[in-house]
């Protein structure tokens, strides 16, 4: 008789299999596919064995119940095999059907003789194992080295194209031997004028890896990457704009060089700024000429003569407008002058706060005086009669240009203003930040009148960041000011302006400008 108790998992995790396999090469539910196939194929494979004990235990079972069961196990079987074949989207499917059959045949046929006739299990088994293996080894034999060759995939004959061979005149720079070693002359020529259509070829003489990398934008508008010993890297500057192009080396960050792309382009005149020996010990000069005056488009080299290390930094920003980063002992720092603005710009050393100096940008070409022309920053005059405060110097960039605007809403109670002055300074008072009542008060006046083409100079005496930013967010921003520092927008339109700090938004105030 079967046994029951065996037969009854077996049907259950038989089902539980078929109907996993079924969903998952059907494609039904996709998250199957990955990993239930393993699960669902085992699930029906431990199934399938106790189902045969079951069946077979004590002997092919002939009753009702075995015939009833096996008609049941085979319409689940032949039911989802239909739906499988019918909804399938996966095309290993005839290999897994294949697979099953290789285990399940000699399965039921060992198990049938295990009950039977034990004394030919073993023999038969054996030639089960050698028939099986001998089919995998010709099936793998004839798929990867047969006429077909089914197993190995077919591969499209690639066309080898040849790289176009450029014919543009090239320029070469050298970089030189032993330039890995601080303080050697690095690129040759330092700088060249590269006409319009000539590519440039580096090539590498130094016994070590080097690279051209544009010092600008860390290498987005070229770089080499590592150029071995003897190798040559040539620049395609078909796509480069006429301009002065500065480079590095990103090994050895010391050398540098730079080359002006473009048939009219000069080279930049340089003026030469010296960081002083013994400029660390507070008290002693420090750059020398500590104050000197540059031509816009010019540019302006610092060399560090001290024995150690030193910082240019833009002081009104502490360094967005430029900033050299640690200049060691020997070594410069290039700044191109084209990218900032007419203007005058104090500097400091980071490391040691008490070395100073400034410069001042000029026009290099003389203009007559436009209306239309961009403002230039006008000496503020003190509005309220309590402030006798001058504003600090400040670079251009914390200039804010005002645009047209419609003039807003005057009908609502306003105070009165004090009469329109040329330029005007709003005071951001001590302690403002904590103090969420200061309402009138938050800026010194609250409501400042400036004529048309006139200059607001807020300045911050808290000892907490602020801004003055318009409320539309999009007139005019200060951006944050520091404690001490000034900024400054000019109105070019008439208007009332509301205003307020981005940080401390209860603080508020109004500019009129007619």
């Amino acid at each position: 008789m079967s046994n029951w108790d065996l037969m009854m998992p077996g049907m259950g995790l038989t089902a539980i299999g078929i109907a996993g396999v079924t969903i998952s090469y059907a494609g039904i539910a996709h998250t199957f596919i990955d990993g239930m196939h393993a699960l669902t194929g085992l699930t029906m494979m431990i199934g399938l064995i106790f189902l045969s004990a079951g069946i077979l235990d004590g002997g092919i079972s002939t009753s009702n119940k075995a015939k009833a069961t096996t008609l049941v196990i085979l319409g689940i079987a032949f039911s989802f095999g239909i739906v499988a074949i019918t909804f399938n989207s996966v095309t290993t499917l005839p290999t897994f059907a294949g697979v099953m059959l290789i285990v399940i045949i000699p399965a039921i046929v060992m198990a049938y003789m295990s009950m039977k006739i034990p004394q030919y299990a073993k023999p038969v088994g054996v030639i089960f194992v050698i028939a099986t293996g001998a089919a995998i080894a010709a099936y793998v034999g004839f798929g990867l080295y047969g006429p077909s060759q089914y197993l190995v995939p077919a591969q499209e004959p690639v066309e080898e194209k040849e790289a176009p061979v450029s014919t543009a005149p090239v320029t070469a720079i050298s970089i030189l031997k032993d330039s890995s070693v601080q303080g050697n002359p690095s690129y040759d020529p330092s700088t060249v004028q590269v006409p319009a259509g000539n590519n440039i070829e580096w090539t590498n003489y130094d016994a070590v890896v080097h690279s051209v990398t544009s010092a600008a934008d860390a290498g987005k508008t070229f770089d080499s990457g590592l150029i071995d010993a003897g190798k040559k890297y040539l620049l395609d500057t078909s796509k480069l704009m006429p301009a002065t192009y500065d480079y590095m080396c990103i090994v050895h960050p010391w050398m540098k060089a730079s080359f002006v792309y473009g048939g009219m382009a000069t080279p930049q005149a340089e003026t030469a700024i010296s960081i002083l020996k013994d400029s660390s010990v507070q008290g002693n000069p420090s750059y020398d000429p500590s104050t000197v005056q540059v031509k816009k488009g010019d540019a302006i080299v610092w060399t560090n003569q001290d024995a150690v290390a030193h910082t240019v930094t833009s002081s009104a920003d502490a360094g967005k407008t430029f900033d050299s980063g640690l200049i060691n002992s020997n070594n410069s720092f290039k700044l191109d002058t084209t990218k900032i603005a007419i203007g005058t710009y104090d500097y400091m050393c980071i490391v040691h706060p008490w070395m100073k100096a400034s410069f001042e940008l000029v026009d290099s070409s003389p203009q007559k005086a436009d209306a239309s022309s961009t403002p230039v920053m006008k000496e503020p005059k003190v509005a309220p009669a309590d402030s006798t405060t001058a504003p600090e110097a400040q670079s251009p960039e914390q200039m804010t240009e005002v645009p047209a605007q419609e003039p807003a809403d005057t009908s609502k109670p306003v105070e009165t203003p004090t009469s329109a002055e040329e330029s005007v300074i709003v005071e951001i008072p001590s302690g403002m930040a904590a103090d969420q009542k200061c309402a009138d008060k938050c800026y010194s006046p609250s409501i400042a009148n400036v004529s048309v083409g006139g200059t607001i100079t807020w300045k911050n005496l808290d000892s907490a960041v602020h801004s003055a930013t318009a409320a539309d967010g999009k007139t005019f921003d200060t951006s944050l000011i520091n404690e001490g520092m000034t900024a400054s927008a000019i109105f070019k339109d008439s208007g009332t302006f509301d205003y307020m700090c981005i940080v401390h938004p209860w603080m508020k105030g109004q500019v009129i400008v007619g």
